[in-house]
């Protein structure tokens, strides 16, 4: 048989998730209505069913009055339990708040907003199949924070969210699947230890730099008003009577290129956890560090808005925007 036939189960697996995903489009903004609601019995309703048609056997076989009151008691609660398990999803708003950046492999936190329309929700379950799921019960606006799965690099776009619910009586299981639109990056897992490249201040190059400052010695100038009182040399003046001010040295520190030349041998995944790790390392000693990656080039620099930058470039590189999931 040729492999690239689809076997059935794969076929209708693949139909039924495009026809889910049809009816739930990514959104940053989601309200459960009765287009993306799905209800069934659970085992339990079942259960209570099997139990209704033996009470309606035996109140015809006795034709017992009392027996089909029962009967039709047992039927009318399984019947407006229906409608409760139903609302109580139906008119949720769910609005995303927010996804940290985090690295390939770790957890994603995610802020979400339930909007209630000012009705009582119970006991509903929301998460990811793969990870913990949450219960929560609210009354008016909640902030919920949930743990998505991990992801691997590139732009954060978690998978079908279920959010569920049995109550009130546990008679029928109501769900719906949601996708959510999360602006957040899963950067490339930072890879320690490895050294930093040797070379010229070019390609992968470094650069060392010095300005005025105060944590070397360097000599001696003439005071000026403006000097700190601290850097008078007063033994000096004490000796000859003229007033001179210590100068001092503070090195800047490094300026360095990065690029996937440097770490040739390695796979494109790997290659990018080695500069995420030196661009952590060139962070914490406060180095210069610049990257190229293809036809994309990020001038040296340094501090947060500048690792941000470098982290994105990193995350994004060779990347698949369509999403498939």
């Amino acid at each position: 048989m040729n492999e690239s036939l689809k076997s059935p189960e794969k076929w209708l697996s693949e139909r039924f998730r495009r026809w889910i995903d049809s009816r739930s489009p990514r959104s940053h903004r989601i309200r459960l209505n009765q287009r993306r609601i799905y209800i069934v019995p659970t085992g339990y309703g079942f259960f209570w069913l099997l139990m209704v048609l033996l009470v309606f056997l035996v109140a015809t076989n006795y034709s017992n009055s009392l027996a089909f009151g029962l009967c039709f008691f047992m039927l009318s609660l399984f019947q407006i339990s229906m409608i409760h398990t139903w609302r109580n999803l139906a008119g949720i708003t769910l609005v995303v708040r927010g996804a940290e950046s985090v690295y390939a492999g770790e957890p994603v936190p995610v802020n979400l907003e339930c909007l209630t329309e000012g009705r009582q929700r119970f006991s509903i379950l929301m998460g990811w199949p793969e990870s913990e799921m949450v219960s929560a019960s609210f009354s008016h606006e909640h902030e919920q924070s949930l743990l998505a799965p991990e992801e691997q690099r590139g732009r954060f776009r978690p998978g079908r969210m279920l959010i569920k619910s049995i109550y009130p009586l546990g008679f029928f299981r109501t769900w719906t699947w949601v996708r959510l639109d999360c602006h957040s990056l899963i950067y490339p897992a930072p890879e320690e230890g490895i050294p930093l490249p040797e070379g010229n201040c070019g390609k992968g190059g470094e650069r060392s730099l010095v300005k005025s400052g105060i944590d070397d010695f360097h000599g001696f100038r003439g005071y000026q008003e403006t000097d700190s009182p601290s850097h008078v040399y007063w033994q000096g003046f004490a000796k000859t009577g003229e007033l001179l001010t210590k100068q001092f040295d503070q090195p800047v520190g490094r300026e360095l290129w990065f690029s996937l030349d440097q770490v040739a041998g390695y796979d494109l995944e790997k290659q990018l956890s080695i500069l995420t790790g030196w661009c952590l390392y060139c962070e914490r000693q406060r180095f210069s560090y610049g990257l190229t990656l293809g036809t994309q080039k990020l001038s040296p620099a340094n501090g947060a808005v500048h690792l941000h930058k470098a982290f994105e470039l990193l995350a994004l590189y060779n990347v698949d925007d369509s999403d498939e999931r």
